[in-house]
């Protein structure tokens, strides 16, 4: 099952080069928030309003994608969630990042096997 992970903080410039490590300092400095934590979604236009459009404007998103069974979302807290992100970051399998002046998406292909285990290691 195809899932996402979306992070946030106010808008930075995304520096050219490793982006991992921007990422988990944001992490570690507490400048990062969960902003969605579920199931991937098919057409994310669906769900914009005028408040997320303005937010959107002043906030850089990391998009995580992964793959892992199914998930209850509703027992992993925000910090639960950032320990499961900073494991993913350090898996070290390839990556497919892309990235613009402010947002950062990433693809990670991990092993269901790996997934289900870092989840029981950062939550439940």
């Amino acid at each position: 099952m195809q899932h996402v992970l979306i992070l946030s903080t106010k808008r930075i410039n995304i520096p050219e080069g490793d982006f991992i490590p921007l990422i988990l300092s944001l992490i570690e400095e507490k400048e990062m928030e969960v902003d969605y934590f579920g199931i991937e979604i098919n057409n994310t236009e669906d769900y914009f309003d005028e408040q997320m459009k303005l937010k959107i404007n002043r906030t850089s998103f990391i998009t995580i994608h992964f793959a892992c069974d199914r998930i209850d979302y509703n027992s992993y807290t925000d910090k639960d969630v950032l320990n499961f992100t900073i494991d993913l970051l350090h898996y070290k399998k390839e990556k497919e990042i892309k990235a613009d002046d402010k947002d950062i998406e990433i693809i990670i292909d991990i092993s269901l096997k790996f997934c289900n285990d870092l989840l029981q290691i950062n939550g439940r």
